[in-house]
């Protein structure tokens, strides 16, 4: 059995690297072909994780998710630009050289989901480099709908502009998007699971050769995991059991957008799962309540606070109806 304290150690790393220039990312290597980077000093404390596969075969580093832009108060801080930070600074884990020496590798992009804290970074990428994001629900992610969707409207700071290309369920990520066919031979060996929940546009990305998952907003431990009034807990719960028939009882790891990096993705899943079952079955009792974007939010804080929940108190109630009566 592993020790608890390691893992919950774990779960709350800093990744570690240098710059010649204090920066506002820290990387740190996850598995042989990816480094997890830290955006750890964002104004907006959100703290995200960022991950980046380098492909070698294809000359291309894939990215999930481009963070908070940079945006910090800290005045000693001089690299803001994600692109800067992989190209320029050196990260301890890569034989202490950046990530993309130079910027000589090409870049695929991947936002798991829209929210500011996951694109605010994306414009450093989007005039050269493919920018994929869910096709599960394109009018969320229209131009017209994504300043309210991607909270940039509630937070009145700019929403980033860009043009995703919206790929099906199942796709397989590749290098080349020049053209309306896709080209496998150009494959990056990645997988797009739509896993709608958290927001309709959120996706999965697994990663079959290194038995890695990597779920952006869907899940994560120690920290709120929050549902924004576009969410469904109905749709998340199908997800997850989708994720859960996906990892099946593979060592797979999982790997979120907050927090969480690098653990049993199986055990991740059931047990925030589970979690969420007892709210809906009301063995969790509401922590708070309080007014959030127009309607009552509810905070659950499971015992030991691994799992905890912030969401419209409606969003629950619509579970219950639909879950517990099924």
């Amino acid at each position: 059995m592993e020790d608890d304290s390691v893992e919950k150690a774990s779960t709350h790393r800093q990744p570690g690297g240098h710059c010649p220039k204090k920066a506002a990312f820290r990387a740190t290597r996850l598995t042989p072909t990816v480094f997890l980077v830290n955006e750890h000093s964002d104004i907006y404390d959100e703290r995200p994780f960022i991950y980046v596969k380098t492909i070698s075969s294809a000359n291309a580093l894939l990215i999930l998710d481009t963070g908070c832009g940079g945006a910090t108060d800290k005045p000693d801080i001089k690299v803001t630009s994600l692109r800067e930070f992989l190209e320029t600074c050196d990260v301890e884990d890569n034989e202490g050289k950046p990530l993309n020496v130079g910027g000589k590798m090409q870049y695929v992009v991947v936002l798991s989901h829209c929210h500011y804290d996951h694109i605010l970074g994306v414009e450093d990428f989007a005039l050269d480099s493919p920018i994929l994001a869910s096709q599960h629900s394109p009018s969320f992610v229209s131009p017209d709908h994504l300043p309210e969707h991607s909270l940039c409207h509630a937070l009145h700071i700019k929403t980033p502009k860009y043009t995703a290309t919206l790929v099906p369920h199942l796709h397989t990520i590749q290098a080349d998007y020049s053209t309306p066919t896709p080209n496998y031979s150009t494959s990056l060996g990645v997988v797009v699971h739509h896993t709608p929940g958290h927001t309709p546009d959120e996706l999965t990305l697994w990663d079959e050769s290194e038995r890695m998952l990597y779920v952006g907003d869907t899940v994560y431990e120690w920290e709120h995991i929050i549902f924004p009034k576009e969410g469904s807990i109905v749709q998340w719960l199908q997800s997850m059991d989708a994720l859960i028939e996906l990892v099946g009882t593979s060592e797979a790891r999982i790997c979120c957008g907050h927090v969480t990096a690098g653990r049993p993705a199986k055990d991740v899943l059931t047990a925030a799962k589970a979690f969420m079952m007892d709210v809906l079955s009301e063995k969790e009792n509401v922590r708070s309540r309080f007014e959030k974007r127009g309607e009552v939010s509810v905070e659950y804080v499971q015992a030991g606070s691994r799992f905890s929940l912030i969401c419209p108190e409606r969003l629950v109630v619509v579970a219950r109806q639909k879950v517990l009566a099924a």
